[in-house]
C-alpha cells in the first residue's frame, strides 16, 4: 500500500479510473464524490461535475486528470474536495473491496 500522500492520491485516482484512460469521467468521479459526501441525484451531479471542471478550464468531456484530482484532493477551500491521508486510505479500502466484488 502507498505510504506517502502523493502515493495515496495516485492510487485513489487509479482505482477510480475503471477504464484506465488516465481521466476520470463523470461516472468515475461520482464514486469519489459520493465517498466525500455528495448526495445529489444524477442531474445535480452532472451540474456539479461541469462546474468542477469549468473552474479549472477543463471541458467536461475531457474528464479529470490525475493532476486536477491531486489539486482537488489537496484543496481545503469550498471549491476543493480535501481529504486527509486517513480518508484517502479508507476510500482505497472501500474501492478495492468493491473492485474485488466486481471481478
Amino acid at each position: 500500500p502507498p505510504t506517502t500522500r502523493d502515493g495515496l492520491i495516485r492510487e485513489a485516482f487509479t482505482v477510480c479510473d475503471k477504464d484506465g484512460d488516465l481521466r476520470l469521467s463523470s461516472n468515475e468521479m461520482r464514486v469519489f464524490a459520493g465517498f466525500i459526501g455528495f448526495q445529489g441525484d444524477d442531474a445535480a451531479w452532472a451540474q456539479e461535475f461541469r462546474a468542477l471542471l469549468a473552474e479549472s478550464g477543463t471541458a467536461p468531456s475531457a474528464g479529470v486528470s490525475v493532476e486536477l484530482f491531486t489539486t482537488l484532493v489537496n484543496d481545503t477551500s469550498d471549491n476543493g474536495c480535501y481529504c486527509t491521508d486517513e480518508e484517502l486510505g479508507l476510500l482505497l479500502g472501500r474501492l478495492q473491496g468493491a473492485q474485488r466484488a466486481w471481478q
